[in-house]
């Protein structure tokens, strides 16, 4: 069984008092006590050199620790990996829900979303980039973030849809659609590659600016 961390749990649980807690919500924390070690542990070693020895002296728990709450190194990878997707679907789903029904603001949404400071940190992009790079990963991957990497590209080609109807295009919505999702992970690239100092503002203000030279006439929030 996929072990399953729940947010609720874990902010109502901390160090100081992890004791006086029942054993449902001392589990979660410490999943995901362990989950944030195996993202530092991603990114300082990469994904074949992390080990179970070294999530554990990271999250300064036992081997024993690790394995009584998740299987095999496997189960906690595959779990990290599912946190980072679910993370991240969350994120912009809730960004597009909370937006104005308008496409502009709706698109506007779902960009800052993609570079919100929640999932938009060196680190996380260097977990992501190590799974997808492992290519005895890659079926991990899929298997885990493609469905909503597949809820991310279909959302976005809708908003380009309702735009294009909305105002003027100077591209097709799936032409629109493919160029928006590309610029958007090559910035997270950059911001994992490219030189030091790279800001979330500028790759969301790069993304509006291409946003507006196809739709220039669509009402687009960048707040």
């Amino acid at each position: 069984m996929t072990a399953t961390v729940s947010r609720a749990g874990i902010s109502a649980t901390t160090s100081k008092n992890f004791a006086s807690r029942n054993r449902r919500r001392q589990s979660e924390y410490r999943k995901r006590q362990l989950i944030d070690a195996t993202l530092d542990c991603i990114d300082r070693l990469g994904l074949s050199q992390t080990t179970i020895a070294q999530i554990a002296a990271r999250a300064n728990l036992s081997q024993g620790n690790v394995l009584f709450h998740f299987a095999s190194k496997e189960a906690l990878l595959e779990q990290t990996l599912r946190h980072l997707s679910d993370e991240y679907l969350s994120n912009w789903r809730s960004a597009v829900e909370r937006a104005a029904p308008d496409p502009g603001a709706r698109l506007g949404a779902l960009v800052r979303a993609s570079f919100a400071p929640s999932v938009f940190t060196r680190k996380k992009i260097s977990v992501w980039f190590a799974f997808w790079g492992e290519s005895r990963s890659r079926p991990i991957y899929m298997r885990i973030c493609g469905a909503n990497d597949r809820a991310f590209s279909a959302q976005l080609l809708d908003l380009c849809q309702a735009a294009e109807a909305d105002s003027e295009a100077r591209l097709d919505a799936a032409t629109a659609a493919l160029g928006i999702e590309g610029m958007i992970d090559g910035l997270w690239q950059t911001c994992l590659l490219g030189p030091p100092g790279f800001k979330r503002e500028q790759a969301v203000t790069a993304v509006f600016e291409l946003a507006r030279a196809i739709y220039p006439t669509l009402e687009l929030d960048s707040k």
